[in-house]
């Protein structure tokens, strides 16, 4: 009964179409997902899809699990170990440490996020810098902005260091007004800042160069491809695009502040170009873990039922489906001949 009921539900979610034009084909899907199965397998020959999960959920648990409550995103509950150990769900309907599914897949192949040359935290800089600038706009004192037009925007980012460095982000303006990211008064918001922080510098190659991209030039395949070429691991070159487009997309507000997501192809019609990259490459990691029913019900439910947001679940289709071709593709590499 409850495989039928959930086989009519994955058939009504893939076969409904909306009136929005979809620049990312379906071939392309395929192609992408040959992509990433060749580079995984090439480098985890010997393991299996569902050893790799069992692996990253053991990261997620132990090294990251501990302090993400200090971050509000609205989750459901976690289940026992025992429960996770069996079904490989951390919770339901998801687990609040699930959204840093990504930052397990960095740590299964670089435990202590070395790059091989130095970096700063630009990353970090940028995200303190929008917010620090959205705030002074939502109080009267500085005029309506938008970021990702401002020529100067690079030397706006590196004269902002300073405010970032040793991975700390101050979030109080002159008259003590706050743009933390976070619970400031969680017991583990401290170690909250600090390992974002780290992320956000280990991401800071591979959001320089984004940077520096025209606007709309940017595809998904080439994205992947030069992250691998910065990060040398399919695991980390694929975790720290999530994280970039997570942080773009969530600045405060997407239309003064997001920048890097407008350098990304169009992968549909539609305005909300930063949800868009949010989604397709969160919902992508998930279907490539395994989660693709799980989150593609909840998606349908959220995003087509409850706020009727259709190229949002347009784009949760695309990469849920391709999240699936990946998963066929790792465990059969000859349907990418």
């Amino acid at each position: 009964m409850k495989t039928s009921f959930v086989v009519a539900l994955l058939t009504i979610m893939n076969s409904v179409t909306y009136a929005v034009d979809i620049y990312f084909g379906k071939d392309r899907e395929g192609n992408f997902a040959c992509q990433l199965a060749k580079s995984f397998k090439e480098a985890y020959p010997e393991k299996s899809l569902r050893r790799l999960k069992r692996e990253t959920l053991s990261i997620l648990r132990r090294d990251i699990k501990p302090y993400v409550n200090a971050h509000p995103i609205p989750a459901g509950f976690s289940l026992p170990k025992i429960v996770e150990a069996v079904t490989l769900i951390p919770g339901f309907p998801a687990s609040r440490s699930e959204y840093w599914i990504q930052n397990a897949f960095i740590l299964h192949a670089n435990p202590n996020l070395e790059l091989p040359f130095p970096t700063e935290n630009y990353f970090g800089s940028f995200i303190h810098l929008a917010r620090k600038r959205h705030l002074s706009f939502e109080k009267g004192t500085d005029p309506k902005f938008n970021l990702r037009k401002e020529k100067d925007l690079l030397e706006q980012i590196e004269n902002n260091l300073p405010n970032v460095a040793n991975y700390t982000f101050p979030h109080l303006d002159e008259n003590g007004n706050s743009f933390a990211i976070g619970k400031v008064d969680h017991p583990m918001y401290d170690e909250f800042v600090y390992e974002s922080g780290r992320y956000n510098e280990f991401a800071s190659p591979l959001f320089v160069w984004l940077l520096q991209q025209k606007d709309f030039s940017v595809s998904p395949e080439a994205l992947y491809k030069k992250s691998l070429e910065i990060y040398g691991n399919p695991l980390v070159a694929f975790g720290v695009i999530p994280w970039i487009f997570s942080g773009d997309a969530l600045t405060v507000d997407r239309g003064t502040s997001s920048v890097v997501s407008y350098k990304m192809e169009r992968l549909l019609e539609g305005g909300d170009i930063p949800g868009f990259q949010y989604h397709f490459w969160g919902y992508l990691i998930q279907s490539m873990m395994g989660n693709r029913f799980r989150v593609g019900a909840l998606a349908y439910i959220y995003e087509k039922l409850y706020q009727k947001d259709y190229p949002d679940w347009e784009v949760d289709k695309i990469a849920l489906r391709t999240g699936k071709k990946f998963r066929r593709a790792f465990r059969d590499l000859e349907r990418c001949q």
